[in-house]
């Protein structure tokens, strides 16, 4: 049926497209402040422009009970974004609780879905602004600093938006209030290729983070005034993700049909990933004064690795290794025992109901020699938490531990009392022995792209283009098995050769792996699973193998046991079991976010997405 523009009860989101420049300033008649103010020196363009800033959306960090560890896993009380996004309730997440709908804190941004359409906006007006003249007190080089971030934060936010939502179009202009018929469905030429929907998009993405990093500093002049703020690095990084996504099958699929990798596209992906390695490795000595120094592959040392996610002395956490995150700007009290800052962990630690690991994904964890968790270790103590990958310990905590003042008790009968859906805490973005007893100044962060990603990205790109993870294909320096053994051996874990034997035909039970994957394919996945646990990733790499609808239907799991008296209290052997406690949804039409139902009405061309 044809739909018309005129439609009355439009969303804040179309409202968006369509207002003047005027209206995103925001500026009260009265105070009489004129666009040459603003637009017109360095300063103050750079202060408007930091709104694209201020409305990036932290994954585990933007609401009550809101983080977006929705694949299964995490499991939360009802009533959080986990527990509906694990029933595949989604439009909960776009209207309730989630990182796609406003915050319910005036602490946090905008979600990432509601200030879509204003972040594109913002940058157009920018763009439009360093064109028309108006600027000009300002040096080339900070010109060149505005024009590059404009152009970064366009492709980020279509990147954020796109691999959610699927296919939209690429506005790279403000669009006036007759510009409104836009089609949903494109395609869109390049280098002899001819590239359609969801591909055409990442393909405009890429073009404008290339842009970006030949006008963005590879470091700030202000490092530690400028910090958080994109670099030439972020920008290669992003390009090489969004090269990632346009490759995977779901994306594939939609834009041509085939449920497979695009090898062109996954090229070019490891040609984007090796650049940016080079890059970071020849960065490497340059963080801020105080900040932790990374490794000559640019990773954070495994003793500093606490400072990526959390710090406790009132700075702002993240090392090198992250190229991108929000800013920090709460500390202490608030940001540990306040529902709307802190989403995982646990009420005996920080006094709230928030979500805690499964015990399906807890068993991704290798066991130290490499061997994968068998369900029959939950019986054994000497395997059950010892003995494990030590991104285990660092990512949880498990009954007994001791926490400042606190021994954990994480018995079923304990967890009932405080509300706790399985026997750990995730601790990942605690710093050590803080709790809502002595916050200090505490705070943390999730990065929204570190350096682990991009040797991660590089061997997933090489290994399923070229069938090997022995061969190194000719531009590039080294190969599959070489970028994976580098993330490993941070966290100590033996080397990809020493690990594969243990692969072999061994998937592990109700989950997305199959038997008829190759054992570095399992590999390679599990360890983006463990190394990048709550950090907003392994929702989104279910979605682009297209494999999460193998999850649909199976229990999530939560060990349970009796526990007798003494400090720590000794956990009853014969009383430890696994329980089914929730069921995991995922049909068809959650490959894709529901659009708002007001947008589907805002042009002839732009139909709800599949099944919703």
């Amino acid at each position: 049926m044809k739909r018309y523009i005129k439609i009355l009860g439009l969303a804040l989101a179309v409202v968006l497209m369509t207002i003047s420049c005027e209206d995103y300033l925001n500026i009260p008649p009265e105070a009489d402040i004129s666009e040459e103010q603003i637009f017109g020196n360095y300063a103050g363009f750079q202060g408007y422009q930091d709104k694209l800033l201020n409305n990036l959306v932290d994954y585990g960090n933007h609401g009550a009970r809101v983080t977006h560890s929705i694949g299964g896993e995490a499991l939360s009380p009802s009533g959080q974004s986990v527990f509906n996004g694990n029933n595949g309730v989604y439009f909960y997440l776009l209207s309730n609780r989630g990182i796609y709908c406003p915050a319910e804190s005036n602490m946090f941004s905008a979600g990432l879905y509601s200030s879509m359409w204003e972040n594109i906006r913002i940058t157009n007006i920018c763009l439009e602004k360093l064109e028309s003249g108006i600027l000009k007190e300002a040096t080339d080089d900070q010109r060149k600093w505005l024009k590059g971030q404009a152009l970064f934060f366009r492709a980020y936010y279509y990147y954020e938006f796109v691999r959610s939502f699927g296919t939209v179009p690429y506005i790279d202009k403000v669009q006036s209030a007759e510009e409104q018929d836009m089609k949903r469905h494109w395609t869109y030429e390049k280098n002899g290729n001819t590239y359609k929907d969801v591909q055409a998009v990442f393909e405009r993405i890429v073009d404008d983070l290339d842009e970006a990093a030949s006008l963005l500093p590879a470091v700030w002049p202000n490092p530690n005034i400028d910090w958080g703020r994109p670099t030439k690095l972020a920008a290669l990084g992003f390009k090489a993700k969004a090269l990632q996504y346009s490759a995977s099958p779901l994306f594939n699929e939609q834009a041509t049909g085939v449920l497979d990798y695009n090898k062109d596209l996954l090229d070019r992906c490891a040609l984007a990933c090796k650049e940016a390695i080079d890059l970071a490795v020849s960065l490497v000595g340059t963080q801020p004064a105080g900040m932790p120094a990374v490794g000559s592959d640019a990773l954070t040392p495994w003793a500093s690795m606490r400072t990526v996610f959390a710090t406790v002395d009132g700075t702002a956490p993240g090392t090198t290794e992250v190229l991108f995150h929000r800013k920090v700007d709460r500390f202490g009290a608030p940001i540990v025992s306040q529902s709307t800052a802190r989403n995982h962990n646990h009420n005996q630690l920080n006094g709230q109901k928030a979500a805690q690991g499964s015990q399906n994904f807890l068993d991704k964890f290798e066991m130290k020699d490499g061997s994968r968790y068998q369900v029959s270790y939950d019986t054994d103590p000497a395997r059950r938490w010892a003995d494990r990958d030590n991104r285990f310990k660092f990512t949880f905590y498990v009954h007994g531990d001791v926490v400042h003042t606190i021994t954990l008790n994480f018995s079923t009968a304990q967890s009932n009392t405080d509300g706790a859906m399985n026997s750990n805490a995730i601790r990942k973005f605690l710093c050590d022995n803080v709790t809502k007893n002595n916050p200090g100044l505490s705070t943390f962060s999730t990065p929204l792209l570190r350096m682990a990603d991009i040797y991660l990205t590089y061997a997933e790109a090489v290994f399923e283009s070229t069938g090997s993870y022995t061969v190194i294909p000719a531009g590039l320096t080294m190969s599959a098995e070489d970028a994976v053994n580098i993330v490993r051996a941070r966290a100590g874990q033996p080397s990809v050769a020493a690990t594969l034997p243990f692969y072999e035909n061994n998937p592990l039970p109700n989950c997305e792996e199959l038997a008829s994957d190759p054992a570095f394919r399992l590999l390679y996945r599990n360890e983006r699973a463990v190394e990048f646990a709550y950090e907003g990733v392994y929702w989104f790499d279910l979605r682009r193998w297209k494999r999460a609808h193998l999850k649909d239907g199976i229990s999530l799991q939560a060990l349970r046991f009796n526990v007798g008296s003494g400090t720590p209290r000794p956990i009853v052997e014969s009383s430890v079991s696994r329980a089914d406690v929730a069921t995991y949804v995922f049909k068809a039409q959650h490959y894709w976010m529901p659009f708002d139902p007001s947008l589907t009405r805002f042009t002839k061309d732009w139909e709800q997405n599949p099944g919703w």
